[in-house]
């Protein structure tokens, strides 16, 4: 998402100019409402989707790579939440993914990344790796902040959220939307849980 595009987003939304911080009111619901109906549930029942894969996969697969990896997982999974405040989040951040599906479950490299404020917006910009997420967020509870934005691969320019774009949105722009929670688990540590796809989970574990 370029600077460019950050502004007029921003305008879209009726957010102020540069400079300001950001918002958890007012801005919040105004983002939470650019929502397709379908995905305002956000992340909801990630958590015991997840688990229920996990326990598919110990008992089923026979590749060793996910089978070392489901300690990593159910860490991730069983974590406490915070109290925290977006603010928080700002910053420079080191992720790494983390994905389960019927075929396996794996972990990938940390990669940089970084989260910003921009007018009321706060940006969540991670442009490294082959996968990779740019898109808005804002405060959803004590314990939570939620994320809009869309994937986009390593060879392409970044995508935004479809309903932020003019004119409708194509089948096509709607497979690369995302939403996501993100939480805190620790000191400089949070955990980010995108809205589960069938049975397809993706997780970013964000650290210091």
């Amino acid at each position: 998402m370029t600077r460019l595009v950050t502004i007029l987003i921003a305008a879209m939304l009726g957010v102020p100019a540069l400079g300001q911080a950001p918002d958890t009111s007012d801005y919040a619901k105004t983002l939470f409402g650019q929502l397709y109906p379908a995905d305002q549930s956000l992340a909801q029942g990630w958590a015991a989707g997840l688990e229920g894969l996990l326990d598919q996969l110990k008992d089923s697969s026979e590749d060793q790579e996910t089978l070392d990896s489901i300690p990593d997982f159910q860490r991730l999974v069983e974590a406490e939440h915070l109290p925290f405040s977006i603010g928080e989040l700002e910053g420079a951040w080191r992720m790494r993914s983390l994905q389960a599906t019927d075929y396996g479950a794996f972990i990938y490299q940390y990669f940089p990344a970084r989260i910003y404020p921009e007018g009321r917006a706060m940006v969540f910009d991670k442009d490294s790796g082959s996968q990779r997420h740019r898109g808005l967020m804002a405060q959803l509870d004590a314990e939570s902040v939620f994320f809009v934005g869309a994937l986009y691969y390593g060879y392409e320019g970044p995508r935004i959220y479809s309903a932020m774009t003019p004119g409708e949105a194509t089948d096509e722009q709607r497979e690369f939307d995302a939403v996501a929670e993100i939480y805190k688990i620790g000191e400089n540590h949070f955990l980010m849980a995108f809205a589960p796809n069938a049975n397809r989970f993706r997780l970013y574990e964000i650290r210091k």
